[in-house]
């Protein structure tokens, strides 16, 4: 199984553009390190979105199984 933490810009729907998307491999991090990345992620995602997602994911795709999604922010 891999872990992302993945942060997800929420466009409106008369952008142009797609929205940013930013998915961090967390599979082998320290839990420190984690912590820290989901509050740097934050932080980034408040400054720079009006809305977003930012989730972890755990993917098993490689296991032959189905994806679990977190959300642990959302606005």
């Amino acid at each position: 199984m891999r872990s992302y933490i993945e942060l997800i810009e929420i466009s409106p729907p008369e952008a142009i553009a797609e929205g940013d998307f930013i998915r961090i491999d967390i599979t082998d991090w320290d839990v420190m390190d984690i912590d820290e990345i989901i509050n740097l992620l934050k932080l980034h995602a408040e400054k720079s979105y009006e809305n977003y997602i930012l989730q972890l994911h755990l993917c098993r795709h490689d296991e032959s199984r189905s994806c679990e999604v977190k959300v642990l922010v959302s606005k």
